[in-house]
């Protein structure tokens, strides 16, 4: 099928931006900022890890993870349930294949039991 010129919109098409109201300008002023989401607590000073941070030259052996950088595993009804839904669907997740560290808490639910995927369109390639 050939590609007809006249399907297609050759004007410049603009987003139409609306000003936002004071009450929405007030709440992104006043939300929360960066500091609300980075922990003020964690360690200054990391020269009590005995473990080692890099491989030494011609090794080969893999590095565990140390204890800053290690998450739980994720488990649950609705995580289970999740993955057992896409691996039938032969669906693949933008979680899945990013490693994200974070898959239990979108998948699981948090906090409000509400649990959600990011679903890939094209095939298991990220």
């Amino acid at each position: 099928m050939a590609l007809n010129p006249q399907h297609f919109n050759t004007q410049n098409s603009r987003c139409k931006h609306t000003a936002l109201s004071n009450s929405v300008l007030h709440k992104i002023a006043n939300g929360p900022s960066l500091q609300d989401f980075v922990s003020s607590d964690p360690p200054k000073d990391w020269s009590s890890y005995e473990g080692k941070l890099r491989r030494e030259k011609g090794e080969s052996d893999r590095l565990r993870l140390p204890p800053w950088l290690k998450t739980n595993i994720p488990t649950g009804t609705n995580y289970s349930r999740i993955k057992d839904q896409l691996r039938k669907l032969n669906l693949h997740t933008v979680c899945e294949e990013a490693r994200c560290p974070n898959i239990g808490e979108c998948w699981g639910g948090g906090e409000h039991g509400t649990a959600t995927a990011t679903i890939m369109v094209t095939p298991i390639l990220c």
